[in-house]
């Protein structure tokens, strides 16, 4: 596949991504109006940096939100596309095997021989017309079956109102020159008077040395009905995608909107693309094409399956739906996993939260200037400017952080509804094979052979040998099957289609299966066993298909027909097929699939550790899901997060219906990792420890009589303040360079203005836990009447208030001794926060009283 580069035209249709860009290009504007007040005022705050930075990574976030909007729309069209071609593909190749095994039928091989023999009655007439409606009532997928001579002569159809095949139609003499094990012809068919398609398969009926053509049968195919079905659980009601179905010519033959895209039109298409936009009506829309992967072998007609959107209304779908019920805490995990996002992606946040720290540094050092302003008026003009420069900084990051967030869960959501569309798959498969399953014991068990010779008061063992013969024969053509058994009235087994369970032969079966087969009611009846292991499965786990066989009078039941489904590597088959699978079309390494039925039981994994028949209890809600109901959810496995999709099977077409008496709900899950639960916790806590912004602008007071601007910072989690007048201002670490031999607490030197300064390390002095920080800044102190003049490494500034005497209590007041911490004083502010106050002689005599000590331990 090949990506298709955005287009301006088409992201203009991207609503939640145009939202955030206006609020974008707002705070653009109150950016160029804050930074004409700063330079008119003189504030001395520099924004020019700030706002190119700021610029830079919200286009950068706003073009990967862009790009993964458009991947959401395109991957749920590119699901829904796979879906409708290989779902129809699924159902016809399991026709191409009935038309071959139909055309062998005994039934119709004799009644076309006394038909070239000119010796058909009206009970042959009626024998042919009850097989045939056997057949449509078991294999509901097909609307008709047509019966021709050898010379094309129509003979019998099920449904008289059709005109699709006539006297002499080509594609009896195609069957009958035709050498493959099946003709597939798409015609036109009136029904009801109004104009369909039909898909038919025909195989010429031969004599049983296969010498002679005997004439034709062809079975139609439900081919309007079927994509339907298809369409209707493909697309919800309130769903604007629009489903087609396009022939080798790219003319539509099956639309889930016929209003919008009509029958018989061509459209563009294109297989080779991640999506395309294509104009029809007047109408633009984005489209995904989809060419057939085959199964086994068989590709189709050469059809595509394409779904398509209006461009309108493409990318108005919301995330929240999918997320919405996920554990908060869990997601937010999650959206930090370095298996899912770049690490470009992940650091757009903290990139952002720098930026941030670098304008608070901006605005800080302004009102430090400013606090030696005489001119009061000025004054506050200018702090309140500064103010709303960092709200609007503080703002735009905001803003910033929820398109990332955005980003992230829209990835997310995608990996949860790629898994739930395979789980949705996965079910499809399912319940669509399983249908198969009940209506092949069905229509065996009217095996002219089986009733005749089952009704005899015994068996020879040449009875046996032709039963085992037939049985063979079928699972030849049935490869779906372990074996094939045949059962008199007691549970006796007469018959097996597999040697390798010769030693059942003569045995009676006794379970409950056995019992219920004989007390169906009709021909369309059939039983299912409960998923357990069983010795006709070499004691497995798998389904037993059984259906009662009756005498010839209809009247009386002679015995039954079991089949062994072949469960492990058919559901094994199954789940390999709905493995999620990346832009690439390669399987998502460490995924796995299931199916679980109601009681929790495994009933087949691709991951070893679930095993069949054992007890899945990692999601025990699954058991409460009904019929249809899909699950969005992510699950913790083995250290790692995964994206959970599921469904609960719906069945197919009658099977598992309110027409069926068989029920049996089966959840498909599909887990698609999304990172290991140590590695995006370490993160999780790398990032804690880095302390960014704990600059609030709205704290910042009015002055009153008497009071006292302070500045104040942050080392760790300690918030710490110093008169204003004391700081010069915070600077950038990148000039910093170490001592040998210096003491822990010294960081370092730095040159400030033509002279050298200590830099302490504060945390380090005090003892506080290690802290970390992208952006660490120094703050130069002077105190000119001690003749002090240091560095002060801080992890985040602070605000810079004013503080009323009253505010302020000295330490000295909760110890005894006035010379207790001289100079060190708390205050409470900004709903209760305790802010440690210090002056620079006191922080001074700490330095030296450390440094003091650390000799004394070193002589000592």
């Amino acid at each position: 596949m090949h990506p298709q580069p955005l287009t301006e035209d088409l992201a203009n249709h991207f609503k939640k991504v145009n939202d955030f860009r206006s609020h974008i290009y707002q705070l653009q504007h109150a950016w160029d109006s804050l930074a004409l007040m700063a330079q008119l005022s003189g504030t001395g705050s520099e924004m020019e940096e700030t706002r190119s930075a700021f610029n830079t990574i919200s286009n950068d976030v706003l073009r990967h939100l862009s790009q993964e909007t458009l991947h959401k729309t395109a991957a749920q069209l590119s699901s829904k596309a796979f879906e409708i071609i290989n779902l129809l593909v699924r159902n016809l190749f399991e026709r191409t095997a009935d038309i071959g095994f139909f055309a062998t039928d005994n039934d119709v091989r004799d009644y076309l021989e006394k038909q070239a023999a000119d010796s058909v009655e009206d009970a042959d007439q009626e024998k042919i017309e009850f097989r045939f409606q056997e057949y449509q009532k078991k294999y509901t997928v097909y609307d008709n079956i047509v019966l021709f001579d050898e010379e094309g002569q129509l003979l019998h159809q099920l449904d008289e109102t059709q005109t699709t095949l006539c006297h002499y139609h080509p594609i009896v003499a195609l069957a009958r020159q035709s050498t493959e094990p099946y003709i597939e012809r798409f015609y036109e068919t009136d029904v009801g008077g109004k104009l369909q398609k039909s898909l038919v398969y025909a195989h010429a009926v031969r004599s049983k040395d296969g010498q002679r053509v005997l004439g034709v049968l062809c079975l139609c195919f439900k081919f309007v009905n079927e994509l339907d079905t298809i369409f209707h659980h493909l697309i919800s009601e309130h769903d604007w995608t629009v489903g087609v179905l396009l022939d080798e010519e790219h003319h539509v033959i099956a639309s889930s909107d016929p209003y919008q895209i009509p029958l018989g039109i061509a459209l563009c298409v294109d297989p080779e693309t991640d999506w395309f936009i294509t104009r029809f009506n007047g109408r633009e829309y984005l489209c995904v094409t989809k060419q057939s992967e085959g199964y086994q072998g068989y590709l189709g007609p050469g059809w595509l399956g394409q779904a398509m959107i209006p461009i309108e209304h493409a990318f108005n779908q919301t995330i929240h739906d999918t997320v919405n019920n996920i554990d908060a805490d869990t997601l937010r995990k999650v959206m930090r996993s370095p298996l899912i996002f770049s690490e470009s992606l992940l650091n757009i946040p903290k990139q952002a939260a720098n930026i941030q720290s670098k304008l608070n540094q901006s605005v800080w050092n302004g009102n430090i200037r400013q606090s030696n302003d005489v001119n009061t008026q000025q004054k506050n003009f200018s702090k309140s400017l500064l103010s709303e420069i960092s709200h609007t900084g503080h703002k735009t990051q905001k803003i910033i952080e929820n398109m990332v967030s955005e980003l992230y869960q829209t990835v997310v959501s995608v990996m949860l509804e790629n898994s739930s569309f395979y789980a949705q798959l996965a079910v499809e498969i399912m319940d669509r094979n399983l249908y198969e399953r009940a209506n092949d014991v069905r229509w065996w068990a009217l095996t002219h052979l089986f009733r005749e010779l089952l009704a005899k008061p015994s068996l020879q063992a040449e009875d046996k040998g032709k039963m085992s013969e037939v049985l063979r024969y079928i699972n030849s053509l049935y490869t779906v099957y372990d074996n094939l058994i045949i059962f008199d009235r007691k549970g006796e087994v007469m018959a097996i289609s597999n040697q390798q369970y010769a030693h059942l032969l003569g045995t009676h079966l006794a379970d409950e299966w056995v019992g219920r087969t004989r007390s169906c009611a009709s021909t369309q009846d059939y039983v299912v066993s409960a998923f357990e292991p069983t010795p006709l499965y070499n004691d497995k786990h798998t389904y037993m298909y059984a259906a009662p066989i009756r005498h010839l009078d209809g009247n009386s039941i002679v015995g039954g027909i079991a089949i062994v489904f072949d469960s492990t590597p058919q559901f094994q088959a199954m789940l390999r097929d709905v493995i999620p699978r990346d832009k690439t079309d390669t399987p998502v390494h460490g995924s796995f699939t299931l199916f679980v039925n109601e009681q929790l039981n495994v009933i087949s994994s691709t991951h070893q550790d679930f095993a069949v028949g054992e007890l899945f209890e990692l999601m025990p809600a699954i058991n409460k899901l009904k019929e249809g109901d899909q699950l969005f959810d992510i699950a913790i496995y083995q250290n790692t997060y995964y994206a959970v999709g599921g469904r609960a099977a719906y069945g197919y077409r009658e099977f598992k219906s309110e027409q069926d008496s068989y029920r049996n709900k089966v959840v498909a899950l599909i887990f698609t990792p999304l990172g290991k639960v140590d590695e995006i916790n370490q993160r999780i806590h790398a990032e804690a420890q880095v302390i960014h912004n704990k600059f609030n602008p709205n704290l910042f007071a009015q002055s009153g009589q008497d009071c006292q601007e302070y500045a104040t910072f942050y080392v760790g989690d300690s918030w710490l303040g110093i008169e204003a007048r004391f700081v010069r201002e915070a600077i950038d670490e990148d000039q910093l360079r170490t001592l040998p031999e210096s003491a822990p607490f010294i960081a370092g030197m730095h040159t400030y203005q033509g002279e050298v300064i200590p830099v302490i390390d504060l945390a380090r002095m005090l003892g506080h836990p290690h802290y970390f920080t992208d952006y660490r800044q120094i703050i130069v102190i002077e105190d000119k009447a001690a003749s002090l003049k240091f560095g002060l490494f801080v992890s985040a500034l602070g605000e810079i208030p004013y503080l009323a005497p009253s505010q302020i209590q000295p330490m000295t007041t909760f110890f005894r001794g006035a010379s207790h911490n001289p100079g060190i004083a708390i205050a409470n502010i900004a709903q209760n926060s305790m802010l440690t106050l210090i002056t620079a002689q006191s922080l001074w005599d700490k330095v030296l009283s450390v440094r003091s000590q650390s000799t004394e331990q070193v002589y000592a």
